[in-house]
């Protein structure tokens, strides 16, 4: 069972569908108190403004690769690819894809949300993305520095217990989805 609403589910026949517009009233209502600010004081406006443009001159180049990268997936890969990749039958190359997947992810897990999803429609177990965000804690361009802070050993039995849990984590995630959907059929009855 998914966070959201399956494209493949039926909807309900009683429930109309009402688009929810939140994204655009939120966006009016900061248009309004930046405007209310600017009339109180222009150069408190001017400052928040400055920001807003150097966060979003930061946050463009990530959200370029990342649409990129959605775009790439989309056109090389088919569902019967990621099916057999990282579906229910994908075996030790599934686990070993997700969490090496994880460890050399970068940037903030927010960016991977979208291709994450677009994999689960397609069939990716959530087993694995459960895998995947867990084994995200293991950042390779920190390892040298907790070497030299907490030693090799220490590094490594850390490495160790993150993709171990990872894994323990994932099963959970599947052993909860798969009892959330059993119990979701015996309502629909």
């Amino acid at each position: 069972m998914s966070l959201g609403k399956r494209k493949d589910a039926e909807p309900d026949p009683g429930q109309k569908h009402h688009p929810r517009h939140v994204g655009w009233w939120f966006l009016l209502a900061v248009l309004m108190l930046h405007l209310g600010v600017r009339m109180i004081d222009p150069t408190v406006s001017l400052e928040s403004l400055g920001y807003f443009v150097g966060v979003v001159t930061r946050l463009l180049p990530a959200l370029g690769v990342m649409f990129l990268l959605l775009w790439l997936f989309n056109l090389f890969a088919s569902p019967q690819q990621i099916t057999r990749s990282l579906g229910q039958q994908s075996g030790l190359k599934g686990w070993i894809f997700t969490i090496v997947g994880g460890v050399v992810s970068m940037g903030s897990v927010y960016l991977w949300y979208p291709l994450l999803r677009d994999l689960k429609t397609h069939g990716m177990r959530t087993t694995l993305i459960a895998t995947f965000l867990y084994s995200r804690a293991v950042k390779i361009p920190l390892l040298p520095l907790m070497m030299h802070y907490f030693g090799t050993l220490y590094t490594i039995l850390f490495v160790l217990n993150v993709l171990l849990f990872s894994i323990a984590s994932g099963l959970v995630m599947e052993r909860i989805d798969v009892g959330m959907t059993k119990d979701s059929d015996k309502n629909s009855r």
